[in-house]
């Protein structure tokens, strides 16, 4: 009884998924800090708390959400069927409230707390992930495309915190973001891919076992999320300096240079039929690693 009651409070923490909720927070974050400086100076502590805050639960309440709604799906899967409505530790109508208490609350937060924009932003990011990518799941396999438009939202809510609209750097972040989730997910497609049909997910490995369309999604997203990458570099970093020398020895011109080759070279093996299903996990691996490197280095580089 105490074992099960403990593990109570550890279900409700899984139901928000943390780590997609971490890096909603940290894209926010990266948004805010790397946009253009206040045009009065300063951070504004409430704003920032409210971003901070309010997306750490509209996230946390779309992942509770979104497992409610996937509930039998998940039960088929065997990565997914011991989470908490599968298992049983979660009842489905306590999930519903929890979910939507988390979103309606962190929505309402970022809203009053920073501003309209960033508060209309961020019930988009609700709104389009639990209505339409998330139904769009078992219907087709566009369904990745469309569920990286949320996932690409916060950066710019964060630079709407910050400055009350969007600037240059969080339409960049904003694609980067677009841009690396289809060959992340296209990774894990391929890892995953027997589990996904067994839940009804119309996914590309699923519609096309080889896993060739993945490997091809995956490279025509690598190629603009590298340009991004780079754009970002040559606009923000080299021109600000005095010389030419020491806009080239900004450490994010290279951690994301390096950091790029690798995640490359292993989107290029992916491409390969006889390496494919060897070099997913690796390829999962590095998107998940290549994400916060970039996004942490860039914010360290701005702000010092």
């Amino acid at each position: 009884m105490s074992s099960k009651a403990g593990s109570i409070p550890a279900a409700y923490w899984e139901l928000t998924k943390p780590r997609l909720s971490f890096l909603s927070v940290l894209t926010a974050l990266t948004g805010y800090f790397c946009s253009n400086p206040h045009p009065q100076g300063g951070v504004d502590s409430k704003g920032l708390v409210s971003l901070a805050l309010g997306t750490a639960l509209a996230a946390g309440g779309c992942g509770a959400l979104n497992m409610w709604m996937e509930r039998q799906a998940d039960s088929q899967m065997d990565r997914t069927k011991f989470r908490p409505l599968p298992s049983g530790l979660i009842k489905p109508l306590h999930a519903l409230i929890f979910g939507t208490f988390l979103s309606i609350v962190g929505v309402g937060l970022v809203w009053k707390g920073a501003n309209t924009l960033a508060g209309l932003l961020t019930l988009a990011t609700v709104v389009s992930y639990l209505l339409f990518y998330t139904p769009l799941k078992t219907k087709t396999t566009w369904c990745t495309l469309v569920g990286s438009l949320p996932g690409a939202i916060p950066p710019i809510i964060g630079t709407a915190t910050k400055l009350g609209t969007i600037d240059t750097m969080g339409w960049w972040l904003f694609a980067l973001l677009f841009f690396w989730q289809v060959p992340h997910f296209m990774s894990l497609a391929v890892m995953c891919r027997h589990d996904y049909e067994r839940g009804g997910f119309k996914i590309a490995t699923v519609a096309d076992p080889t896993g060739r369309s993945a490997a091809l999604w995956s490279i025509s997203f690598m190629i603009p999320m590298l340009f991004v990458v780079s754009a970002i570099a040559q606009t923000f970093f080299a021109p600000d300096c005095t010389s030419t020398l020491r806009g080239w020895m900004s450490p994010f011109i290279w951690v994301s240079l390096i950091a790029s080759i690798i995640f490359l070279k292993l989107s290029l093996d992916f491409m390969l039929p006889h390496r494919r299903n060897e070099v997913a996990k690796p390829f999962f691996l590095a998107s998940i690693l290549y994400l916060p490197v970039i996004l942490l280095t860039l914010t360290l580089n701005r702000l010092f």
